[in-house]
């Protein structure tokens, strides 16, 4: 084999390689940790509340969960956030926590960026978190002055719900975890999509504009309906609105939302529900855009459709409902 060949075979060979081992490192970094959640005591149910961005106008810029800690009197609360496969907590928050009230610095001391078996309450129901980990933020905190104002400590994830039922009245501002789907929602008329739990994402199989399509739920994208490329932003939008731009963070990053208003509409079987927006999110990371296309995923939907329903999670029977 004459020389020119063999370099263009071998630099094919590198590249296939290449190709097959960096799909399956990406594989590997969309693989969520084992459970390390210990529910119990349910079903259980709480009122959440939202958190609102003043400075860009959202009303409901995330959707936090009250828990109570043993040694702390006061409420905190945790960011519900299904593009989590994992809680976590805030380190700066905890420092606060164990500055303000010393019954909690043994429990809330964190080993190796771990916190071991923190019990919490979340409602009537019971939490053991065996290990969870304490993620650096490095934003200054204190804890507010107003015993109401919500006190956001870090991120309840899509753990709590594994193997479980999930219900969110977001008319009521209601969360239910459950073993089982309540009767009382099933009997309203509820429908029902095929929802893939795998490696703890929520991923939803609806129509968009009347054609089939894999959507990421992600509660923790509150402030947006649907979160897509740019290209299909493009197409979603219409074609006289004048699009809005944001700054949003990231865990202390900052990126760029742009978001315009869509007559685009989604099919959950018989029910069809408005978007009302579509937004693409400007900044985000190479690895962040490859672990979109390894997913499989078309897109992350937010809150804002459900804003007028109940929506029912069920990891145990794999689907998502609608209750109208």
């Amino acid at each position: 084999m004459k020389l020119l060949p063999k370099i263009l075979l071998a630099t094919l060979t590198l590249f296939v390689l290449s190709s097959i081992g960096g799909y399956f490192y990406f594989r590997k970094q969309f693989q969520a940790p084992a459970n390390q959640l210990v529910v119990s005591q349910l079903p259980a149910t709480t009122a959440f509340v939202w958190e609102a961005d003043a400075t860009h106008h959202l009303a409901h810029a995330a959707l936090l969960v009250p828990v109570s800690i043993p040694g702390c009197p006061r409420t905190c609360y945790l960011q519900f956030d299904t593009g989590a496969p994992y809680t976590l907590l805030k380190s700066n928050a905890l420092e606060v926590l164990r500055a303000n009230f010393p019954a909690t610095r043994a429990t809330l001391q964190a080993q190796h960026d771990t916190v071991h078996n923190l019990q919490f309450t979340l409602g009537q129901g019971h939490v053991l978190a065996r290990k969870i980990w304490v993620r650096p933020y490095a934003t200054a905190t204190q804890l507010p002055t107003n015993p109401n104002e919500p006190f956001v400590i870090g991120t309840l994830g899509t753990d709590v719900f594994d193997g479980r039922v999930l219900a969110i009245n977001y008319a009521r501002q209601s969360f239910s975890l459950s073993d089982s789907a309540p009767d009382s929602l099933l009997r309203r008329r509820a429908t029902f999509v095929p929802m893939s739990f795998k490696e703890r994402r929520v991923l939803l199989s609806v129509g968009l504009q009347g054609q089939p399509q894999e959507l990421m739920f992600d509660s923790g994208s509150s402030a947006f309906a649907l979160l897509t490329s740019p290209d299909n932003w493009q197409r979603m939008a219409q074609p006289t609105a004048t699009a809005q731009s944001v700054p949003v963070n990231s865990w202390g990053k900052t990126l760029t939302a742009h978001t315009v208003a869509t007559t685009a509409t989604m099919q959950f079987g018989a029910a069809t529900l408005p978007l009302g927006t579509v937004t693409y999110i400007e900044g985000t990371t190479f690895m962040q855009r490859m672990l979109t296309q390894v997913s499989g995923m078309g897109g992350m939907l937010g809150n804002a459709p459900f804003s007028q329903h109940t929506i029912i999670l069920d990891a145990k029977a794999g689907r998502f409902g609608v209750v109208q």
